[in-house]
């Protein structure tokens, strides 16, 4: 059993073109199991932890995937946490 998503290469490449944040439809970012069985969520700590890159997970697209969407202004809102290390969001694409 696994999940699909992205390994640390790809974050590192992602990471070094300056993407303010990484958008998934998992509930994890990472490809489970990883290519290092030692290293635990690898995208998750090249992107947080050494890009500041901002993991948003379990994005609904489908509605953008059946109208064949390819570009879109994206709104993200989120609660004003201080402190907080997650929270629920309402990200928008409008169309």
């Amino acid at each position: 059993a696994g999940e699909p998503g992205l390994g640390e290469d790809g974050a590192r490449y992602l990471g070094e073109l300056g993407v303010v944040a990484v958008g998934a439809d998992t509930w994890g970012l990472d490809a489970l199991p990883g290519d290092k069985a030692e290293v635990l969520f690898p995208a998750h700590q090249e992107l947080l932890a050494r890009q500041g890159v901002y993991i948003l997970e379990n994005m609904d697209t489908r509605a953008l995937v059946a109208d064949q969407v390819q570009e879109f202004l994206f709104v993200l809102g989120q609660p004003r946490f201080v402190g907080a290390v997650q929270a629920i969001i309402n990200p928008v694409a409008i169309r």
